[in-house]
């Protein structure tokens, strides 16, 4: 079988091989559309890089690599570096990649996969519909930490994660008991698959549960950054709905969101409770402290390596659910109910 070259990604794309290689390896440099266009040819053609044949021949070494989507979550980059920290006490070593929230992590894992000597892959912040088949073809032990993958039933999957549904569920079901009814929603759906649409369908059924139908004005989509969230929360506030809270998909998003309800006169909780969701450290200092569910980053970083070195064992993957907590901070307030 022909091996398929970069050359052949290039020509194919009418792009520059300059510019097949920055989509590979800094896909945020590159203009969105033409990102896309590479990204299509490449899965077309089935390329993938490989920097080394040999080490096809060598493959279960101590090396593993860790895939974060989404290089500006702070909760994934504090997340990997706990995954790192306590992984030094084993012998593995541990390979990062970088990759945009919504970037092809599988397209990374295949690159990773023929370019190094891998005997394992963790995956940060995936989205699983649908990847059944280019988990099949990886073919080494697999651990999704932050995301549910019991669905797959592949043996060389394994998976830790809170009960995101649930963990939704809770946030919204904390702000109806403090009286609040117009609860606007920040971050994405996705899909069910997804643990971000997780959350928001968690939210959203727990306000349909209440007899709160979901209102599209009070929904704006975003992705996980703070200039993102306070982005969107501008956008909210300019539809002029009312809302007295905001739930955002993480505390990333919530913090943006606060700057932006202070740069447009709003107080937090005065006028507008905020709630996140990650637990991250930055939250607790802010101004005022950030209520969240959190997400228990130590033992997820445990469980996956336990998980990663069970599977390396040759023992079948597992699939942990993990509760959500909730924190209770300064920018949620109560308030009379609503009608």
């Amino acid at each position: 079988m022909r091996v398929v070259t970069i050359l052949d990604v290039a020509r194919e794309a009418g792009v520059s091989i300059t510019t097949v290689s920055r989509v590979l390896n800094h896909p945020d440099e590159v203009d969105p559309n033409t990102a896309e266009r590479v990204q299509g040819v490449i899965r077309r053609l089935n390329y993938v890089r490989n920097a080394n044949a040999s080490n096809l021949k060598q493959r279960h070494t101590g090396f593993a690599a860790v895939i974060l989507r989404g290089r500006r979550n702070l909760f994934l980059t504090d997340l990997a570096e706990h995954i790192v920290s306590l992984g030094r006490g084993t012998r593995l070593q541990f390979l990062l990649e970088f990759i945009d929230e919504r970037a092809d992590e599988f397209l990374a894992a295949r690159s990773l996969y023929l370019e190094r000597k891998l005997s394992g892959i963790i995956f940060l912040g995936s989205n699983l519909l649908g990847r059944e088949q280019e988990l099949k073809r990886l073919d080494l032990p697999c651990v999704f930490a932050t995301v549910d993958a019991s669905g797959l039933n592949l043996n060389q999957v394994g998976s830790v994660s809170v009960d995101n549904y649930r963990a939704g569920w809770e946030a919204a079901e904390a702000l109806y008991q403090l009286g609040h009814r117009r609860i606007a929603m920040l971050g994405y759906f996705g899909g069910e698959a997804d643990a971000t649409g997780r959350r928001l369908y968690g939210v959203r059924d727990c306000l349909l549960s209440h007899g709160l139908p979901f209102d599209e004005d009070l929904f704006v989509d975003c992705s996980f950054t703070l200039q993102r969230g306070w982005e969107a929360a501008n956008v909210l506030i300019d539809r002029r709905k009312p809302f007295s809270a905001v739930i955002a998909m993480s505390d990333t998003v919530a913090m943006g969101a606060m700057k932006a309800l202070h740069d447009r006169g709003i107080r937090v909780p005065e006028d507008v409770s905020v709630v996140g969701f990650d637990g991250v450290e930055q939250g607790r200092f802010c101004t005022p402290s950030l209520a969240t569910m959190c997400q228990p980053a130590q033992e997820i970083a445990r469980i996956t390596l336990e998980l990663l070195g069970e599977m390396r064992a040759g023992k079948p993957g597992r699939h942990v659910l993990l509760s959500g907590l909730w924190q209770p901070g300064g920018s949620v307030r109560a308030i009379a109910t609503e009608t």
